[in-house]
């Protein structure tokens, strides 16, 4: 095993969990920009599976609205699901290059949103009509780049949903999108024994980040810290687009 790929995969995910702990999301964006950084997407996005399968089922849990949720967004699940499979498929038939160029500028685009605090907002008798372009795009975007924010993120919080239902609503997303994304990944013979096994020691360093997240969101100004990792975001955002470009 390469000790330089197993110090990549700690800071990535370490970095990664401690964004998770603190704000509640970002987990596989940080750590695939991270990882992006050294390894090709075919090679990063497989590390995902487990510390992402285990950091949603936690945040699911912490709530007690799981069922209205599932009801009211049942729908926008599974067309995501159907676009994770999609975008897997595309995620081994293009060239790797172009897709980092892309995640790229996900991450430019999700932390400049945040940076400015730009807050869109969907009227109620919307979202049945957004509810599966925002499924289909979320999903195409995790399979081809990694990314589990965009869009799916910015319409949970467009809803104006309650805090906690929100961070609910969006582990709920992410839990059943991880799922449907691990299938995906098996049918392209890319959850292999060793990067399972990479997989399952990115948990550690997660977990480790998770805990320290905790720690720094009670003692640190939520907009300070928000702010930090936006900037943190958009310095990798724009380091990916620029590699895909020269």
């Amino acid at each position: 095993m390469d000790p330089t790929l197993l110090i990549i995969i700690a800071v990535a995910f370490l970095t990664a969990g401690a964004i998770k702990g603190a704000i509640g999301v970002g987990l596989p964006t940080t750590a695939i920009a991270i990882l992006g950084t050294g390894l090709s997407l075919r090679e990063a996005i497989p590390l995902l599976i487990v510390p992402s399968l285990v950091a949603n089922i936690w945040q699911v849990m912490r709530g007690g609205a799981l069922l209205e949720l599932l009801r009211r967004f049942w729908f926008l699940n599974l067309v995501a699901c159907f676009g994770v499979w999609l975008g897997t498929v595309i995620l081994f038939r293009v060239d790797p290059t172009l897709l980092s160029g892309l995640l790229g500028v996900v991450i430019v685009t999700y932390s400049t949103m945040g940076l400015f605090a730009y807050a869109p907002r969907v009227p109620p008798h919307r979202e049945a009509v957004l509810t599966p372009i925002v499924g289909l795009g979320a999903g195409l975007l995790t399979g081809t780049t990694g990314s589990l924010l965009m869009p799916l993120m910015v319409y949970l919080q467009a809803l104006g949903l309650e805090k906690d239902r929100f961070v609910q609503a969006a582990g709920l997303s992410l839990l059943i999108g991880t799922v449907a994304w691990a299938a995906s990944l098996a049918q392209q013979d890319a959850l292999g024994s060793q990067a399972l096994m990479l997989s399952s020691f990115a948990l550690i360093p997660t977990l480790l980040g998770m805990t320290f997240g905790q720690w720094v969101r009670g003692r640190l100004s939520q907009a300070l810290f928000r702010k930090i990792v936006y900037v943190f975001l958009l310095l990798l955002g724009l380091n990916l687009a620029y590699g895909s470009l020269f």
